[in-house]
């Protein structure tokens, strides 16, 4: 199977930004701090627009409470000549501070355990469609890879190799052959989707492109369309990123409200070592406030679960790489009996 379907997002790209500024002076330090507050407050609730609630005001009045260091750097592909538009501020925010300022200001949570997309990309110039490729180095290949980055989505493209070749054609994706991408998206463990059709035109030495995106789970044949005209690369990408993020991320999103306190009855646990590792596993959930254990008995563990999430969106959180997995039913309830598997 491809490798690249074990990239997935890292803390880094979660909650490190960077931002271009004039100069390296006090306030143009602070008004690129607080745009970098927004952007990972965006990334961590999968919300494009911040609420103005009371707690995220005065976050953005002290955004040096938040971060743990900065440093400015040359933007990448500038030149020595660059002058004032190559400099950019590299702001790297404390996890637990965010985590701490999203819960106080009732904030969704959008699990950092993201599933990558895969994209599928044909664009058409002067009469040839082509495809994008993992690797590429053109301008929306580029201009893909940043935005989702901004975005806190992980999104691939594919490998386009003699595999993906025999299944798919740049006439298969303009054709919105939906059921075909499903099939040749599978051999990379992946069911998220982004189709992307569109047409290249040249405004002097501007690029702009006209098309449409479409956005689906695997299992779902009925996408969400978003159609743009005349518009840069960045843009382009810019609104590919928030329709996915729109349709993806509120299946995995926990939203601020009561606290509940789950109970959840864990079995096949042998040696210690596994029992050290499945507190961790659960302690690497952002949306898990805490977890106690209230008994240990013939390889089986129960734990208090104390989470903003309901049961059914715990669970299927929990199990969804496979580390957890539903037991069938013993006098309990089937949702709260699981099985650890390592």
């Amino acid at each position: 199977m491809p490798t690249l379907v074990t990239a997935a997002i890292i803390d880094d790209q979660l909650y490190t930004v960077q931002l271009p500024v004039l100069d390296q002076g006090d306030g143009n330090r602070q008004a690129a701090a607080r745009q970098a507050l927004l952007q990972v407050l965006s990334r961590v609730t999968g919300l494009s627009t911040i609420p103005r609630h009371q707690r995220v005001s005065d976050a953005l009045a002290r955004p040096d409470r938040f971060y743990s260091e900065y440093v400015f750097v040359r933007a990448e592909g500038a030149d020595s000549q660059g002058g004032a538009q190559a400099l950019e501020l590299k702001v790297r925010f404390q996890e637990n501070a965010i985590l701490e300022l999203v819960r106080a200001a009732r904030l969704p949570i959008w699990w950092s355990g993201r599933p990558l997309s895969m994209a599928w990309l044909v664009v058409e110039q002067d009469g040839q469609r082509s495809l994008l490729r993992d690797g590429s180095q053109l301008e929306l290949a580029q201009a893909l890879q940043r935005q989702a980055r901004q975005r806190g989505l992980p999104v691939a493209l594919p490998l386009l190799d003699l595999q993906d070749n025999l299944l798919v054609s740049p006439g298969i994706v303009w054709g919105n052959f939906l059921p075909t991408l499903i099939s040749a998206t599978d051999r990379y463990g992946i069911n998220q989707l982004i189709v992307g059709r569109m047409r290249a035109q040249h405004d002097g030495e501007q690029t702009l492109y006209s098309g449409d995106w479409q956005v689906a789970f695997a299992e779902d044949l009925a996408p969400v369309t978003s159609n743009f005209s005349g518009l840069s690369a960045k843009q382009a990408l810019n609104i590919a990123m928030e329709l996915a993020t729109t349709y993806f991320a509120p299946a995995m999103t926990v939203f601020s409200g009561d606290r509940f306190d789950h109970t959840l009855h864990v079995s096949e646990l042998r040696e210690i070592g596994q029992y050290a590792r499945m507190m961790n596993y659960f302690r690497q959930f952002e949306f898990v406030e805490d977890v106690s254990v209230t008994s240990i008995a013939d390889g089986k563990m129960t734990l208090k679960v104390s989470t903003a999430a309901s049961e059914k969106l715990l669970l299927s959180l929990l199990t969804r790489d496979g580390r957890l997995q539903a037991a069938p039913p013993e006098g309990q309830a089937a949702l709260t009996r699981l099985l650890w598997r390592d």
